[in-house]
């Protein structure tokens, strides 16, 4: 009779170590979703002449930015 009066104890120490465990482990702490990268278009911007000839700019490209970074799902 004794054994099981250390037996029972000992059991539930075990028991709820096993369960503080599962609750501190969090399922929702995994990996956070992944930015997805944004859309840019390239547009390219021929030379010009302004002003009646005072003013030359010359050819370059421009980008646009058509759709943000968003976060995937």
């Amino acid at each position: 009779m004794k054994r099981y009066h250390l037996l029972i104890p000992i059991v539930c120490i075990l028991a709820g170590c096993t369960s503080m465990q599962k609750k501190t482990s969090d399922k929702s702490g995994g990996e956070p979703p992944k930015l997805l990268k944004p859309e840019v278009k390239k547009i390219w911007i021929p030379p010009e002449i302004r002003n009646g000839g005072a003013e030359w700019v010359e050819g370059h490209y421009m980008y646009r930015i058509e759709r943000e970074t968003t976060w995937s799902r």
